[in-house]
C-alpha cells in the first residue's frame, strides 16, 4: 500500500471522527433508530462527497451555464453540494448557479413526443416491453377513461397487459386511428407548452446554455426528453450511476456517472442491481412531479404525495439524510484545504455504496419494505413493496404465461436479495424462493451486460 493511499485513509477516518465527535450530543442514545441513521448518514457521507465533486469538476470542464438538479433526488444532492462546496468556488474557479427543478419522466415525457407514432413510443416500449392501455395512458398524463371508447372500438381491454405492444395489431391500429392521433396530438402540444413555459422560467432555454443536468440514474430519460424538445441546446448530465441505455442517444445529450456506468465498463456494475433503496435513501419529501399547470401566464410544478412514502421518508430517510449533511458541513473546510478531488474518493464511495445495498442496516430494509413507489410511469401506479407474489404464483409461473409476467415483473422491479432475507413478515421457504428467483434475474442480466460488454461494445 503506497504512503499516499495511507494518508488518505487516514485523513478520511480522521474527518469521520470529527464528525463522529461533534454529533455527540444527537448520539448521545445510540441505540434509537433517528441515532443509528444518523450514523449511518455520518459513516455513507463519502459517497455524496465525491458525488458532488464530481458535478462541481464535470461543470467546471464542460462549461456549462447553470446547474439543474432534478427532482426527486436531486433535491438532497442540491443540499449536498452547497453543504460541501458552500462559497460555489473549487479551487480557484467560481462554479455556475444552480437549482432544483421541478421534473419527472412522466411529466416529460409527452411534451417530448416528436410525432404520434408506434415509433416514438419504442423511447417507452424498451423499457417497458409489456404494458397495459391503461399504463400507457398513465405514462402519457391522460386520464385512462378518455382513451377507453377508442380502445374498446379495437378490441383492446383497458387492464389487459400486452406484451411487445407495438407488435399488436389492435395497437397499431389504435395509433393510425385519427381520434387517437387527434387526442394525443392535443395532450403532446398542451404538455410542451406548459413544459416549455415553465423551463423557460427557470432560465432553461432552447439555444442557450449549455447546461449540466443533475439526477440519480439510471438510463438518463429525463435528459433525453429535455434534449428532444430543446434541440438547439447541449445537455450535460451528471448521475450517481447509469444502466445501459435502451434508445438512442440524442446528438445534444452527454452522460457521465460519478459510480458505475455499464455503457463504458463493468466497474462496480453489481451496483445497478438493486438501485430502488438508493433511490428511496435519497428521496425528498415533497412527492413527485405529475405535470404542469397554466394560470395567469405562468407554468408551475403540479406534485402528488403519497402518504406511505412521506412516512417513510420522516421515519428513516429524513434521519439518513440529516447525518449526511452534517458530516458534509464538517467535510467542506478539508475539500478546500486539502484539494480533496472526486476522483481520490471513488473506490470508497463504492465500497460505501455496497455496503449500503449487500449488508443493509435493518431500518433500512423495513423502511424499503414498507415503501409504497411512483412506478406510474410505465407501470401505471404506485407499486406496493410489501407485495410479493405468493410460492404458489411462482410455481405456477412455470406453466402459466401471465403468472410468470407477474413473477419477472416483480424481478425488474426489486433485485434486492439482502434487504429481502431480512423480511420477517415472509416465511423462510417463501423467502429463499424469492431470493433464488431475483438471483436467477440478476445471473441472467449480467451475462446480457457481460455479452454486450465483451462482444458488442469490443466488436464496435
Amino acid at each position: 500500500m503506497s504512503a499516499q493511499v495511507v494518508e488518505q485513509a487516514s485523513l478520511l477516518h480522521k474527518i469521520e471522527q470529527c464528525a463522529l465527535a461533534s454529533a455527540g450530543s444527537i448520539l448521545d442514545r445510540s441505540t434509537t433508530k433517528p441515532a443509528l441513521l444518523f450514523r449511518l448518514g455520518i459513516k455513507t457521507a463519502p459517497l455524496f462527497v465525491g458525488q458532488a465533486l464530481f458535478i462541481a469538476e464535470q461543470a467546471i470542464i464542460d462549461d456549462v451555464e447553470r446547474i439543474y438538479f432534478f427532482t426527486r433526488e436531486g433535491e438532497f444532492f442540491a443540499r449536498v453540494f452547497s453543504a460541501v462546496i458552500p462559497n460555489g468556488q473549487l479551487a480557484s474557479h467560481h462554479l455556475p448557479p444552480h437549482c432544483v427543478l421541478a421534473v419527472s419522466r412522466l411529466s416529460t415525457f409527452a411534451a417530448s413526443l416528436r410525432a404520434v407514432s408506434l415509433h416514438e413510443m419504442q423511447r417507452l416500449w424498451s423499457l417497458y416491453d409489456s404494458q397495459s392501455l391503461f399504463a400507457l395512458a398513465r405514462s402519457l398524463g391522460l386520464e385512462p377513461e378518455s382513451i377507453e371508447p377508442l380502445a374498446n372500438r379495437h378490441g383492446l381491454p383497458l387492464a389487459e397487459t400486452i406484451v411487445y405492444p407495438w407488435l399488436d395489431p389492435r395497437v397499431k391500429a389504435l395509433f393510425t386511428d385519427p381520434a387517437f392521433e387527434h387526442l394525443l396530438s392535443v395532450k403532446i402540444a398542451a404538455d410542451r407548452k406548459a413544459a416549455l413555459l415553465y423551463f423557460a422560467e427557470q432560465g432553461l432555454i432552447d439555444g442557450q446554455g449549455p447546461f449540466g443536468l443533475v439526477d440519480i440514474g439510471w438510463r438518463g430519460t429525463i435528459q433525453d426528453n429535455l434534449a428532444l424538445m430543446m434541440p438547439k441546446t447541449r445537455f450535460y448530465g451528471y448521475y450517481l450511476g447509469l444502466q445501459r441505455f435502451r434508445n438512442p442517444q440524442p446528438p445534444n445529450c452527454i452522460k457521465r456517472a460519478y459510480g458505475p456506468n455499464a455503457n463504458l465498463s463493468l466497474f462496480y456494475s453489481h451496483l445497478l442491481d438493486a438501485i430502488s433503496p438508493m433511490e428511496m435513501l435519497c428521496n425528498s419529501p415533497n412527492g413527485s412531479v405529475m405535470g404542469y399547470q397554466l394560470a395567469e401566464g405562468r407554468a408551475s410544478a403540479v406534485r402528488l404525495r403519497e402518504p406511505a412514502e412521506d412516512a417513510v421518508y420522516a421515519e428513516v430517510v429524513r434521519h439518513f439524510q440529516e447525518g449526511v449533511l452534517f458530516a458534509c458541513r464538517h467535510w467542506a473546510p478539508y475539500v478546500a484545504g486539502h484539494s480533496i478531488r472526486s476522483q481520490d474518493l471513488r473506490e470508497v464511495a463504492c465500497g460505501l455504496w455496497s455496503e449500503l445495498i449487500e449488508r443493509p442496516d435493518r431500518q433500512i430494509s423495513e423502511a424499503y419494505a414498507a415503501l409504497k413507489h411512483n412506478d406510474v410511469f410505465g407501470v401505471g401506479c404506485f407499486v406496493d413493496k410489501r407485495i410479493v407474489p405468493s410460492p404458489w404464483r411462482m410455481i405456477r409461473g412455470l406453466f402459466s404465461v401471465a403468472d410468470r409476467r407477474e413473477v419477472i415483473l416483480y424481478i425488474k422491479q426489486t433485485q434486492w436479495s439482502p434487504g429481502l432475507w431480512q423480511r420477517r413478515d415472509l416465511g423462510t421457504v417463501h423467502r429463499l424462493m424469492l431470493i433464488a428467483a431475483l438471483s436467477l434475474g440478476r445471473a441472467y442480466k449480467h451475462l446480457r451486460l457481460w455479452i454486450h460488454y465483451h462482444l458488442v461494445t469490443r466488436r464496435d
